[in-house]
């Protein structure tokens, strides 16, 4: 497993890389009141006015003399310490660049976006009798990215249960990014998630088209590349309803990032070349993907060689046999030229084969990505 090979490679072709320990928070909105004025307006905004900040951060300060403040000031509620773990949590524990969900009314509707900063500068794009504005003090900003229609996914409906104003849902974060980012890669794999938003039938031989010929685009690379075929190892979750979605997620291993640019590229009928050759657009991809693979096995093979050179007192014999080694890898690159050319044409012809199988049964199917990576990356 080769973390530093795995993201060079995802960043060449574009894919996101999660997981860098942030946190996904869950902030309601007045049952849906207050959702367009946070969305249109690029905030969220939290309510118990008359507590002010410096309270909440006082470390002099202890915890039930803080609670008996808040009964002071809030007589009416029963739950002063629930006040207060919020408003630590709205001003301490979220941090800017985390992710935030916030629902629609009806809850039918979730909007995500990025966390910014603690403000008070909030500027109202409409007059108020457009929609209802909140007039609430503690306010943070947010960069909003994307709102999904939870009938896309029904499993997000388990957000919903939380019942506090601000709730951390990262232990759902794997269903936040399938439907955030067409694909991405995590700890634990590459996600790619197709999204079915027609109600055309989904067949079963479309359906065993779809991922029998992602299956064999990633065995014709383990093949090509020469590393463990991975295959039993790849998982589905699906609800593909009329409409619902596909998550496919490959191991987390180089051939993986491989086989999702092919599988994207594919769909979105980018294996292409500029002259329009389906095959040379594939060598390219295949191509830049052993460009990267051997800079890093060279710069391993580098770093190796160092290391022998200096623990060798004999430098003159490390120099000889190092050039030993250069002249019986030219002759062996030279003798095994033909069978590497006819390799990557047997590779191409496979995976060309292949992405037209996938291309047909998604598009008979209704299935699609929802959006490009570089409109989500």
């Amino acid at each position: 497993m080769d973390s530093k090979l795995i993201i060079e490679l995802a960043k060449e072709f574009g894919f996101p890389v999660v997981g860098d320990g942030s946190h996904i928070w869950f902030f309601r909105t007045q049952s849906g009141m207050y959702y367009y004025d946070f969305y249109v307006n690029h905030y969220i905004a939290l309510g118990w006015d008359l507590i002010p900040v410096s309270m909440v951060n006082d470390m002099k300060k202890s915890y039930e003399a803080k609670r008996e403040e808040i009964s002071d000031l809030y007589p009416e509620e029963n739950r002063p310490g629930l006040i207060l773990g919020q408003m630590d949590t709205f001003y301490n524990k979220m941090q800017t660049g985390d992710l935030i969900a916030i629902p629609a009314m009806g809850g039918k509707r979730i909007a995500i976006g990025i966390l910014g900063d603690i403000t008070s500068d909030i500027k109202h794009k409409y007059s108020s009798d457009e929609y209802e504005q909140c007039e609430y003090k503690h306010k943070r900003s947010v960069k909003w990215v994307k709102q999904i229609d939870l009938w896309t996914d029904v499993y997000f409906f388990r957000v919903l249960r939380a019942q506090q104003t601000i709730s951390d849902i990262t232990e759902y974060a794997e269903m936040v990014y399938r439907n955030l980012h067409p694909c991405y890669i995590s700890e634990n794999g590459l996600h790619l998630t197709l999204q079915k938003t027609t109600e055309a039938e989904f067949r079963i031989k479309n359906n065993i088209d779809l991922q029998s010929s992602i299956l064999q685009i990633n065995r014709t690379l383990t093949e090509y590349y020469g590393t463990e075929d991975v295959c039993e190892k790849i998982t589905i979750k699906t609800a593909v309803g009329s409409p619902g979605f596909i998550e496919i997620i490959l191991p987390y291993v180089p051939v993986s990032v491989m086989t999702g640019i092919f599988v994207y590229r594919g769909i979105v009928g980018k294996t292409k070349s500029s002259d329009g050759e389906e095959n040379t657009g594939i060598m390219a991809i295949l191509s830049k993907g052993n460009e990267l693979l051997n800079d890093h096995s060279d710069r391993k093979k580098t770093a190796a060689e160092i290391k022998q050179i200096e623990a060798n007192t004999a430098k003159t014999q490390a120099e000889i046999a190092l050039v030993g080694a250069q002249v019986r890898k030219t002759n062996a690159e030279a003798e095994s030229i033909e069978i590497e050319n006819q390799k990557e044409h047997t590779a191409v012809v496979g995976i060309a084969e292949s992405t037209r199988i996938l291309k047909a049964a998604i598009t008979q199917s209704g299935i699609g990505f929802d959006k490009k990576l570089d409109e989500v990356s």
